[in-house]
């Protein structure tokens, strides 16, 4: 996702995504204390121990008002009653009620897609739903609002759509068209010459160069966003072409970026409320072992370590699967195989029900007071 562009789709789409994917790189090398660091309640006193300001604990208006002037910005011939005013105005057709229609349906694979990246377990993906994750937590804060975080998603998507739909398919697939009709030779095969270049262009503008130059890790994730904004903006390319109706991937783009943004906000959010509350749950639902570690290492190690394994628990049946374990120490740096997080699984699943409940979770990372050095130290065979 940007600071001087739109926020692309496929839950991964900007600059600011980049440089979060960076951010979010290094403090994955910390301690477990860092992964709670999403905390409305604890956020404060866990970052200080990093010596790292807390993600914002409300809506962060400072970047949100960048963000839509940097849009107006990059759209300022739109606003401007300009060469794309006038694209707008005569390829867009509002009023047609059928394109909405068309939009809907055309945005459904995309969304389909995203889900599939959201709950992949690949690493490959890993640091881009982290990063995601991130960004719309520092923009919304880690508190749910339902009615206002709409609002706000429903006019950045809005902006984003329109911005980018009028660039690269209004102005930016007709001008590639007609430059490979007279530069190529491409005669009736230039729209699709236009259409090639114009995605690809899409793609590349929303990925950060630097990423290239960063490493392995940031070439992997540079690829794979470049693949995917290759998917998006090849979507709403095609239903461009099929309808001839620049408001048609408006639509698809604007429903695309409402639900990365919202929908990743109240699930982030309403994960991080669960953790919360299961976190201060009262003394007199503690167990045998619990005391034990309580007594051992203190309240605040308990009360970080329900909240990781919390965190953990996405779909909150208050034990962990070893894909749930898997995707969770993605957040630590870890990146373990399939294999692996199974002989982590089995090490700490005591009672060998084929999940970790709290109690287990908790005799697994107590002796070593980390959840990273305890799975480092089960997939070493000693004790870090």
């Amino acid at each position: 996702p940007h600071e001087a562009r739109a926020f692309a789709p496929a839950r991964i789409h900007t600059h600011h995504h980049q440089q979060l994917v960076t951010s979010q790189r290094q403090r994955q090398r910390h301690t477990n204390a860092k992964v709670l660091a999403k905390s409305t309640k604890r956020t404060t006193r866990l970052h200080a121990v990093d010596n790292e300001p807390p993600p914002p604990p409300s809506i962060n208006f400072q970047q949100i008002r960048r963000l839509c002037f940097n849009q107006a910005l990059v759209g300022y011939s739109i606003w401007t009653g300009g060469q794309g005013a006038r694209v707008l105005s005569s390829e867009a057709h509002f009023d047609i009620p059928y394109v909405y229609l068309i939009g809907i349906l055309g945005v459904l694979p995309l969304i389909l897609l995203s889900r599939q990246i959201e709950t992949s377990e690949s690493p490959i993906v890993a640091n881009l739903n982290l990063s995601t994750n991130m960004l719309v937590l520092r923009l919304f804060g880690a508190k749910q609002l339902p009615i206002v975080g709409f609002g706000i998603s429903a006019l950045l998507a809005g902006l984003t759509g329109i911005v980018e739909e009028t660039i690269f398919r209004g102005e930016a697939l007709p001008g590639l068209a007609s430059w490979s009709k007279v530069t190529l030779g491409a005669g009736e095969n230039g729209i699709f010459i236009g259409a090639i270049l114009s995605t690809m262009l899409f793609a590349i503008l929303h990925v950060n160069p630097k990423s290239f130059i960063s490493g392995k890790e940031a070439i992997v994730d540079a690829g794979v966003l470049f693949g995917l904004q290759l998917c998006t903006g090849g979507t709403f390319c095609l239903l461009y072409l099929v309808t001839r109706d620049l408001a048609v991937p408006i639509v698809a783009h604007t429903l695309y970026d409402l639900y990365t943004f919202y929908g990743t906000h109240l699930e982030v959010s309403s994960q991080l409320e669960y953790a919360d509350a299961q976190a201060i749950l009262p003394q007199g639902t503690t167990t045998t072992i619990e005391s034990k570690w309580r007594k051992e290492r203190g309240d605040e190690f308990i009360e970080s370590t329900k909240q990781c394994f919390y965190l953990m628990d996405t779909n909150r049946d208050g034990v962990l699967t070893r894909s749930e374990l898997r995707v969770g120490m993605y957040s630590f740096g870890i990146r373990l195989s399939e294999v692996e997080s199974e002989r982590v699984t089995q090490g700490a699943d005591i009672d060998e029900s084929g999940a970790i409940d709290f109690d287990e979770f908790l005799e697994f990372v107590g002796p070593e007071g980390s959840t990273s050095k305890a799975i480092k130290g089960s997939l070493l065979g000693a004790e870090l």
